[in-house]
């Protein structure tokens, strides 16, 4: 067997001032759990203001690398963890996700029975059904998002891809990253048993929710600005968003959850609001560039 043929995962863990998330996460990635996965590393990389994460990491987990962040968002904390792997394949996992029983041993099947595939993504699913609307999960049951919370990728590629846009200081990172991929036509496959459970978190500010207001439309503004109107980003997309939540939506808030929430999907229909008349300022743009 060649070297190239020795499937070695640097697991590639980003946090921030979420220490108990990160236990349980580096506890699910442990040898007991995961056992019969290949040979893996374990790397947390802490944007953490406080040294909590450092110290219990030390402490309970001697064996789980941990280093300091760029401290410039998830995009950036990911790729400072990346840089210190030493494994082949990067698998890239959210500290408030918990892995499953065969998680990395799923993932080096699918490697050794797609040897022409450099990227693939697993399950996530909720820990319980949604109580309210004020909480979210990226929740991926059949594939197609590439979410970074879930995702195993072959370094090389990921490096010469330029990792994740460290411009994206919030959110949008992955949807970046994903259309990137599609782009350039790299083939991808879901792998349904490389799953993780990843909790339902509350959205609103404040709490284990670190992202400011606003951040959808500052995301927004930088993907557009980066790939023009596309698939991801236009105002035929941004219009069908805001049907859905001024219907569907709507009527689930109201009647199954009977209000919990409302007040988030109100910001919601607003933050699509402002997207839509930032799509269209966009739009506006390019219409005149054509004339």
């Amino acid at each position: 067997m060649s070297q190239e043929d020795i499937v070695f995962f640097s697991v590639v863990v980003p946090t921030y001032e979420r220490l108990d998330d990160l236990r349980i996460c580096l506890y699910s990635l442990s040898e007991k759990i995961q056992q019969g996965s290949p040979t893996y590393e374990i790397i947390v990389t802490d944007d953490s203001r406080s040294d909590q994460s450092r110290r219990m990491v030390e402490k309970e987990f001697p064996n789980v690398s941990w280093g300091k962040g760029k401290q410039n968002g998830p995009a950036g904390n990911r790729n400072a963890g990346v840089n210190r792997a030493r494994g082949q394949w990067i698998v890239l996992l959210d500290d408030d996700c918990i892995a499953q029983d065969d998680y990395l041993s799923s993932y080096a099947k699918a490697i050794k029975a797609n040897p022409d595939v450099l990227v693939f993504e697993g399950r996530i699913f909720a820990d319980r059904p949604r109580r309210t609307w004020a909480e979210g999960c990226p929740e991926n049951s059949s594939g197609g998002m590439l979410w970074t919370s879930n995702l195993c990728i072959r370094r090389k590629l990921f490096n010469q891809m330029g990792g994740l846009d460290e411009k994206f200081h919030v959110a949008f990172e992955d949807v970046d990253f994903a259309y990137r991929i599609k782009l350039k036509g790299i083939q991808t496959r879901f792998v349904t048993n490389a799953a993780v459970c990843h909790p339902w978190r509350s959205l609103r500010s404040g709490g284990k929710n670190w992202k400011k207001r606003g951040y959808a439309i500052e995301s927004l503004y930088i993907f557009v600005e980066k790939h023009g109107i596309n698939e991801k980003a236009n105002l035929s997309l941004y219009f069908r968003y805001l049907i859905r939540t001024l219907s569907t939506d709507q009527w689930k808030s109201v009647i199954k959850f009977k209000c919990r929430g409302y007040s988030f999907l109100l910001s919601q229909i607003i933050t699509i609001l402002l997207s839509i008349l930032l799509l269209i300022r966009f739009e506006w743009k390019e219409f005149t560039k054509r004339r």
